[in-house]
């Protein structure tokens, strides 16, 4: 497929407005963004609901992406809820991905208050507030929480409002808004504004505020990157998963495919569907996909800091990876220690279609610069273990070691590594556990992987581990 184009992209989606996504779309759509990717190498392009407008009507200088907008409501995922078609006066859905649906104020009062554990999906409903075009100085790219005056914002507000002043030029100036507010950050993998209808500065109907729900998170893990003096700030800010709901429409998972470090567009070898299929044993039937980003390991290292999806973990593989949010309960594999928690995330890697990472729905393992040791019993009566957030490790730079397991119940790791060479003093080293992972006491230790099979004892002798882990060696078998 090639010779696309913004208008011959325009006129495709304003044919198929009205009518149900044929099943072979995502695979069309993922053909042309190739295409596209062949033509504009530079650009990144973002896939999300056929809604949206082409890049050709974005007010020059306001993105430095190339936009593809596709609706994926024909993907093999649980739909999500709410009415499809209507206007304003259609009321709000209730539930959103499993999710309810809440007001600003009580999602804000939820998140001051601890209610919100880790950076679980939250769905919120408001008024989308059409922004206000206005000039930005040449500022420095710094954090991505980083709130400044050229971050791409969704605006939602409590109240339904208009906050575009006018005067018998046209528009003139902004309010601010009466009650509780978000200004919903959009960092790269969370961008939406093409869904949004656009605003004219001459007409005042294009600032009415349209009725909206969006799905998103606090606590994004991002706010590590902060300095000291912004840290609060990035932790309490909200970034945007989706644009779940808009003036009577739904909208399916966003999609969003990077670049690389060159700037070039990534060309992944799955396709949404596919992405899907890799997920399938690992989900719920309720689990719901929010989100899909094709991302390079720099990229994919900036969405997820120190939580076990960098480092040396990854040499060896191919360098494109599916970050992929998903809403709904635990995971049935791999069996982990979870907090709670109705989220988390995936690590699909794209050459192989496997799972390569998961973490979220509370859980927070050994590489989260939050994690803290003590002993967690499971419900089956195990105990955690600390662990990595690799289900199938890579390449890893490996030493030889001649130590033998230990452990103990009253130990905050539970198990550890000690010196066997015969040496008077005997040297302990801390490790780290693949994902799945935990200990029990029967009654000497046993340490059973991510299916519940022993695979080291008390005593066991250990030839090799992965070395690196920023809370001690990352333990990879063959041991």
């Amino acid at each position: 497929m090639t010779g696309w184009s913004d208008e011959r992209l325009d006129a495709a989606y304003r044919a198929m407005a009205g009518k149900p996504a044929p099943r072979e779309l995502a695979a069309l759509t993922m053909a042309a963004v190739r295409a596209a990717a062949d033509e504009r190498p530079s650009r990144r392009t973002v896939l999300a609901s056929f809604f949206g407008r082409p890049a050709s009507r974005l007010l020059a200088g306001t993105l430095a992406v190339l936009i593809v907008a596709v609706i994926v409501a024909g993907l093999a995922l649980r739909p999500t809820t709410g009415p499809t078609t209507g206007s304003s006066s259609q009321a709000l859905p209730t539930t959103v991905d499993g999710l309810p649906v809440q007001t600003v104020s009580r999602a804000l009062a939820a998140e001051k208050s601890g209610a919100i554990v880790g950076d679980s999906l939250v769905a919120i409903q408001g008024w989308y507030d059409p922004p206000f075009p206005f000039g930005c100085p040449a500022e420095t790219p710094g954090p991505a929480l980083v709130e400044t005056c050229a971050s791409r914002k969704l605006f939602v507000s409590e109240n339904a409002e208009r906050l575009v002043e006018f005067n018998g030029n046209g528009a003139s100036g902004r309010q601010a808004p009466s009650g509780p507010y978000l200004a919903a950050l959009e960092p790269d993998g969370s961008y939406v504004g093409l869904l949004l209808p656009v605003s004219d500065s001459s007409s005042p109907g294009s600032y009415d505020p349209l009725p909206v729900v969006i799905v998103g998170h606090f606590h994004d893990v991002r706010a590590v990157d902060c300095g000291a003096d912004q840290k609060a700030a990035c932790d309490s800010t909200f970034v945007i998963d989706r644009l779940a709901w808009l003036d009577g429409k739904t909208f399916g998972p966003n999609v969003w495919i990077g670049s690389d470090s060159a700037g070039k567009t990534l060309k992944p070898r799955l396709d949404a569907n596919g992405v899907a299929a890799a997920l399938r044993s690992a989900l719920d039937p309720t689990d719901v996909v929010v989100s899909m980003n094709a991302v390079g390991l720099v990229e994919l290292y900036a969405l997820q800091p120190g939580r076990g999806v960098s480092g040396g973990t990854y040499e060896g593989h191919p360098s494109i990876q599916w970050y992929v949010r998903v809403a709904g309960p635990q995971p049935r594999f791999p069996e982990m220690a979870y907090d709670g928690g109705s989220s988390g995330w995936f690590v699909v890697d794209d050459a192989s279609g496997t799972l390569r990472a998961v973490g979220g729905w509370g859980f927070v393992s050994a590489q989260d610069p939050s994690y803290v040791p003590g002993v967690r019993t499971l419900p089956s009566g195990d105990l955690a273990l600390p662990t990595i957030n690799e289900i199938v490790n890579g390449a890893c730079a490996g030493v030889g070691v001649e130590a033998v397991l230990r452990g103990s119940k009253t130990d905050p790791r539970i198990a550890w590594l000690e010196d066997s060479t015969g040496q008077a003093t005997t040297q302990r080293r801390d490790v780290i556990w693949p994902a799945g992972y935990r200990a029990r006491f029967s009654p000497g230790l046993e340490i059973l992987d991510e299916n519940g099979k022993v695979v080291l004892r008390d005593g066991s002798r250990i030839t090799g581990l992965c070395t690196g882990g920023p809370t001690g060696d990352v333990m990879e078998p063959p041991f």
